[in-house]
């Protein structure tokens, strides 16, 4: 039931891990709450996966469980609404030819009815996420 995804980016795996981790914000679109929102991440292991919402008020989506660059980040998902439902996301950079793959996975979905019923959502989301992260690599940006 893991998620999986596998993209290319035209970058070197150091920039490509960079955009993904510590600019996560300039590419992902709004975070959960709309406009406004910004997330960021905390580049160690136990630090936080944030949203930063345009109240003022974090989110905590959640804890990073590895952080090896440029090679590896894994971190603990729970969206707004799963109160105490954690998956597990890991994020993998590897060199490919003059760009990066990256290898996401996403796992933890057969906890129990509700996470098995939500999976569809986020396999068809990691899509467009990605999307972005892939276009905002090819922008040159960064």
């Amino acid at each position: 039931m893991t998620i999986r995804k596998s993209i290319v980016v035209a970058r070197r795996r150091e920039d490509a891990f960079r955009i993904f981790t510590a600019e996560i914000g300039t590419w992902w679109p709004g975070g959960f709450s709309g406009k406004g929102a910004r997330l960021s991440m905390e580049a160690f292991v136990g630090g936080r996966f944030l949203e930063a919402r345009a109240d003022g008020t974090d989110y905590e989506i959640g804890r990073l469980t590895a952080y090896q660059p440029p090679h590896l980040v894994a971190f603990t998902w729970r969206a707004p609404g799963w109160d105490n439902i954690t998956t597990q996301v890991e994020v993998r950079f590897s060199a490919d030819g003059d760009g990066t793959r990256i290898e996401l996975e996403h796992s933890g979905w057969e906890q129990d009815a509700k996470t098995r019923e939500v999976r569809g959502n986020y396999n068809n989301g990691w899509e467009t996420i990605l999307g972005y992260y892939v276009n905002h690599c090819a922008s040159g940006s960064n």
